[in-house]
Formats: structure tokens, sequence, C-alpha cells
């Protein structure tokens, strides 16, 4: 048979229960020891009765989206309420003041001779067309750009006027009159045939018409030609030179060559374009003792 346990045994068996002596004689004494009040009313809603005043905990749940959760209303004191009004006001007032300050002189302008800020219709209509062309002029001169669009247009193909200023400049001989051709016939290429012993010195002398002019030297040695393109003025070939042919056939050879690279690279835009070709019958002391303006017809 199970045995049952006795509750006036209290806890002495296991610990689990408690006897009836505790709950007659000990627990009303600590009920007294410990008075509490409690209150309970029956209601829709709870209202707490100590106001809840950590605002940053309202402003983050309603911030996070909690559900059905509204923002707090800030309750500003009378003495801060009334001095934001004041402020608010004194704003209000100096807007209103200037205001009226810009409006007294342009009524009184439109009044006399009508607004200067409208504009008649035929100026407008006008202004209008002229923005419309420079846009026009903008969009073709960017589409048919020859050069990167940060770039300015060659000097040579500005044009140019010759002063006595730039007489000055050309003292050697024939170098004023081959730019005075250069004027004349609107070249924009000059060919400089190079003989194979010409000094890097005397090239110096043509640099001066780089401004005015797109200059191609025709070389005979790659030493030449890496002295000339370390000057970053000239364009160069290398042009191989026989011993077998006559002066003539060299000197047509070499014309021809230039030609040919010249349309290659671009530096004539059409092959009716005039040529400066500047040459030497004596090939191993100078680089110009004639030359001449070529036209194909």
């Amino acid at each position: 048979m199970s045995e049952h346990r006795n509750p006036s045994k209290g806890s002495s068996e296991g610990g689990r229960t408690m006897g009836v002596p505790f709950f007659d004689a000990l627990w009303p004494l600590i009920l007294d020891e410990n008075p509490c009040h409690i209150e309970s009313k029956v209601e829709e809603y709870f209202v707490p009765s100590k106001p809840f005043n950590r605002l940053e905990w309202h402003t983050y749940l309603a911030r996070v989206g909690y559900p059905f959760y509204m923002a707090p209303h800030e309750l500003r004191c009378c003495k801060g309420a009334r001095q934001e009004e004041m402020e608010d006001e004194d704003a209000e007032k100096a807007l209103n003041k200037e205001v009226e300050e810009r409006k007294g002189p342009a009524q009184a302008d439109f009044l006399c001779r009508g607004a200067r800020q409208i504009r008649p219709v035929d100026k407008e209509v006008e202004q209008l067309k002229m923005e419309q062309e420079r846009r026009q002029k903008l969009a073709y001169d960017f589409a048919n750009r020859r050069y990167p669009w940060t770039m300015q247009t060659p000097s040579h193909e500005l044009g140019f006027t010759i002063t006595e200023e730039l007489q000055q400049c050309f003292k050697a001989p024939m170098e004023l009159i081959i730019l005075q051709r250069i004027h004349d016939h609107d070249c924009k290429l000059m060919i400089i045939d190079l003989g194979a012993e010409v000094d890097i010195k005397d090239c110096q002398r043509w640099i001066k018409f780089r401004p005015y002019i797109q200059l191609l030297a025709l070389v005979r040695t790659p030493q030449m030609e890496r002295s000339l393109q370390l000057l970053n003025v000239f364009h160069t070939l290398l042009v191989e030179e026989s011993a077998e042919n006559s002066w003539n056939d060299e000197l047509s050879c070499s014309l021809r060559t230039g030609f040919m690279y010249a349309q290659k690279i671009q530096l004539l835009k059409s092959c009716g374009e005039p040529l400066v070709f500047v040459f030497s019958r004596l090939r191993g002391i100078c680089t110009c003792d004639n030359f001449k303006i070529l036209r194909r017809a």
C-alpha cells in the first residue's frame, strides 16, 4: 500500500510542503509585518498613475515603425512658447518691411516708364533667335571638329599679317620672300628637302616659320630624324637616297614621297592646296638656296 503523508508533519519530510502550524501562526505575522496596498479598477484601457517622461523612447518607437504608435507631441512651457511667437512676429515684420522698401521703387519705375525688367516682344524674339543660332553654331562646330574640343584652332589656320615687326624676324636670305609667298598663296605646308650632310644647326632657321605653316622635313639619316623629332617642331620622313639616281630624279622622288606622306597624315586638306617646296642645289652645304610654290591642277 502506498504511504500517505500527514500534513501536520510540516516540511520535515523532503521539504516539499509546509504544515498547518506555519499557515496558522507564522504566515499571518509575515503579512502584518509587510503591509501592501492593492487597488484594482475595472477599466477598458490601462491608465498609468505615474507619467512616463522618457520622450526619447517614444521617439524611437515612432521611428522604427512600431505598430499603431504615434509620434509624441512636444509640449512647451508658456514662456518658451511666448518667446518663440515673438521671434516669429519680429522676423515677419522685418520681411514685410524689406518687401515694402523694394516695392516702392519698382512701382514708381513701372508707373512712369514701364518696368525695366520687362523686355519688349521684338527684342525678346531677337534675343531668343540669337541664342538659338549660337547653339546651332556650337553644335555644328563640335560635330565637325578636327581637333579636340579643348584645343584652340592652330595658329597656321588663322592667317596672319606681315607687319614691320614680323619682317625684322626674317632677315636671312630668301626667308622674307618665302613668308610673303606663304601669305599670298595661303600655303599650309612646307616640305624641306635636307641633304645627307646638312647639320641640325642649319635646320633651326625654319623654326620661326612654324606659327604660320606646317613643316615636313625629308631626312636621309636616322640620326638626323631623331634630332629633328626632339625639337618637337617638324614632321619628319626618312627617305633613302640612291647614288645611281641623278640630282633631278632624286629631287622629284623626294617631292612625290613627301606629298604622298603629307596627304596620308592629313597635313593637306585636299590635293589641290598649294605648298612650299624648299630645296638646295648645293645639297651638302645648306638647306635652302631655292624654293617653289607648287599647286596640283
